[in-house]
C-alpha cells in the first residue's frame, strides 16, 4: 500500500524522497583495469571554463591511454550548480561518477538550503587555480590602480565595475578592494565574462575583473590595459603585471578547480584516481594546451589536501559573504 501512495506523489518530491533514502546506493566494487564508463558531471554549460577543463581532461586521458575507462562529459546546468551536485551526491558509493568543483560548489550551500555540502563528497584532487586581473579600456584615463582608487574617492559609487553575479569571485574582489581602500564602486553584474568584456570595450563600464586568458588576449590586441592581478605573486605568463598586493592593497583571490566524486567510494578507486590525476597534472599536453593556453596557475593537491583546502575555503567564504551581507 505504501508503494501505491508514493506513485501519486509529484515527480520532484518523489525524486527527492528516493534521493534521501538510506542505503539506496551501496558502495560499488571498482575495477582499475575495467571498461566501465565514467560520467564526468559539469555544473556549467558547454563552452564555459569548467566544461573546457572537463573535455580537455577527457581528451588527454583517452588519447594518451591513461585509463581503460571511457569518460563521458555530461552538463547538468541550473541552480547555481545545485542540480549537478545534488545529482552526484545522490550517487553515494558509485566510483564511476566525477564532478567538476569550483567556487560555487562551496558557495551555493552557504547561500541557499541544499541537500548537500562539500562534506558529502569524496575529493579526488585539485588541479589548478583561475587568477583574476583588474582591467580598463586601453584609452581609459586610469593608468594605475592608484588612479582608480583616487577617482573612486572623489566620486563615491560612480565608477562602474563589471563582474558576474553578486557572489562571484569578481564581486568578492571588488568588495575586498572597497574594504581595503575605503572607496565605494558601482558593481554591475552580467551573465558571463564575455558580456563583461563587451560592456567594458563598449564603454558601458569603467573597469572589470577578468581571467588572464581573456584579458591578456585583449591586451595583446591593444584593446585593454591590465592594472593588477589578485594573486600572491606575479603571473608567470605575465611578469610585467603587478599584483594588487604589491600596490598596497591586500587583495588576493583565486578560483580553485577541483574534481569530486560521490561519498564513500571504494578506497582502491580513490587511490587509482589520485594516481591518475597526479599523472595528468605532470602531462606535457595538459601543461601546454590547457594550463598555459588558458593562463591558469597549476596547483596539484591530492584528496586529503583538497579536503583541507575546501574546509578552509568554506570558512573564508562564509565570513566574507557575511561581511558582504549575502548571508547572515
Amino acid at each position: 500500500m505504501k508503494t501505491a501512495r508514493i506513485l501519486f506523489v509529484p515527480c520532484f518530491v518523489t525524486f527527492m524522497v528516493l534521493l534521501l533514502l538510506p542505503g539506496e546506493s551501496p558502495a560499488q566494487k571498482f575495477n582499475p583495469t575495467g571498461t566501465e564508463p565514467i560520467e564526468y558531471v559539469v555544473q556549467a554549460a558547454a563552452g564555459g571554463g569548467s566544461d573546457i577543463m572537463a573535455r580537455t581532461i577527457q581528451t588527454i586521458i583517452e588519447k594518451e591511454k591513461m585509463s581503460t575507462h571511457p569518460i563521458t562529459v555530461v552538463n547538468r546546468v541550473g541552480g547555481a550548480g545545485a542540480i549537478a551536485y545534488t545529482y552526484v551526491s545522490g550517487k553515494k558509493g558509485n566510483p564511476y561518477v566525477w564532478a567538476s568543483a569550483t567556487t560555487g560548489f562551496l558557495q551555493t550551500p552557504l547561500l541557499v538550503k541544499t541537500n548537500y555540502n562539500y562534506k558529502g563528497f569524496t575529493p579526488l584532487c585539485t588541479l589548478a587555480f583561475d587568477d583574476f586581473l583588474v582591467v580598463v579600456r586601453a584609452d581609459s584615463p586610469y593608468k594605475t590602480m592608484k588612479d582608480v582608487i583616487d577617482a573612486a574617492k572623489k566620486n563615491p559609487g560612480e565608477l562602474k565595475v563589471g563582474g558576474t553575479t553578486a557572489q562571484s569571485p569578481d564581486a568578492i574582489i571588488v568588495f575586498q578592494l572597497e574594504r581595503e581602500t575605503g572607496v565605494k564602486f558601482n558593481f554591475i553584474a552580467f551573465k558571463g565574462g564575455g558580456e563583461v568584456m563587451v560592456a567594458l570595450l563598449g564603454g558601458h563600464i569603467d573597469l572589470a575583473s577578468a581571467n588572464p586568458g581573456e584579458a591578456l588576449a585583449q591586451m595583446e590586441a591593444k584593446k585593454v590595459r591590465v592594472l593588477g592581478a589578485s594573486t600572491e605573486a606575479r603571473l608567470e605568463g605575465a611578469p610585467d603585471i603587478p599584483t594588487l598586493k604589491e600596490q598596497g592593497m591586500n587583495v588576493v583571490y583565486r578560483q580553485f578547480r577541483s574534481i569530486a566524486a560521490p561519498k564513500d567510494i571504494p578506497r582502491e578507486a580513490l587511490k587509482y584516481y589520485e594516481e591518475l590525476f597526479k599523472k595528468l597534472s605532470e602531462n606535457k599536453t595538459w601543461k601546454e594546451k590547457y594550463i598555459k593556453e588558458n593562463m591558469l596557475s597549476p596547483y596539484y593537491l591530492n584528496s586529503t589536501e583538497t579536503y583541507k583546502f575546501w574546509e578552509k575555503e568554506t570558512a573564508w567564504l562564509a565570513q566574507i559573504m557575511k561581511e558582504m551581507k549575502l548571508i547572515k
